[in-house]
């Protein structure tokens, strides 16, 4: 046994509690996780709504954009192409499928600005810094 009045044994008890809490951590972090990309993924699928139209600042270097809307389908509506060709939340993130099946970018929402702002994850194929600016114009 582990004597807490030596300074071994003092000294052996506060290493076991710090690994304690670091465990109790880790797995705090992997159970919330998946409920953050919940709150994540549901807040993405209310910006996008039912065809809202985007910017897409697909070039940020040469101020090159389109107009883009996400249909209900999974698929890109206005502005669709080979790179933009259909899209899919996961973990939380707004993934552009490229027409090849793949993930071709990812976003994430920005609070602040209120943007969809490219990850620039690696293994994807998109230029850096990409965004996409919802347009919150209400139809007559």
């Amino acid at each position: 046994m582990i004597d807490p009045s030596t300074a071994a044994g003092t000294v052996i008890l506060d290493i076991l509690a710090s690994i304690g809490v670091i465990a109790i951590m880790a797995v705090g972090s992997w159970v919330l996780g998946p409920v953050k990309w919940l709150v994540h993924a549901r807040r993405i699928r209310k910006i996008i709504g039912i065809d809202r139209r985007f910017l897409f600042v697909y070039n940020p270097d040469a101020n090159k954009s389109k107009v883009i809307t996400f249909s209900q389908n999974g698929q890109i509506g206005e502005g669709r192409n080979s790179n933009e060709h259909s899209w899919r939340i996961r973990r939380g993130k707004l993934e552009i499928i490229h027409a090849d099946g793949k993930c071709y970018s990812r976003f994430r929402y920005d609070p602040e600005s209120g943007r969809l702002i490219n990850t620039n994850e690696p293994g994807t194929r998109s230029i850096h810094g990409q965004f996409f600016v919802p347009q919150w114009e209400i139809p007559n």
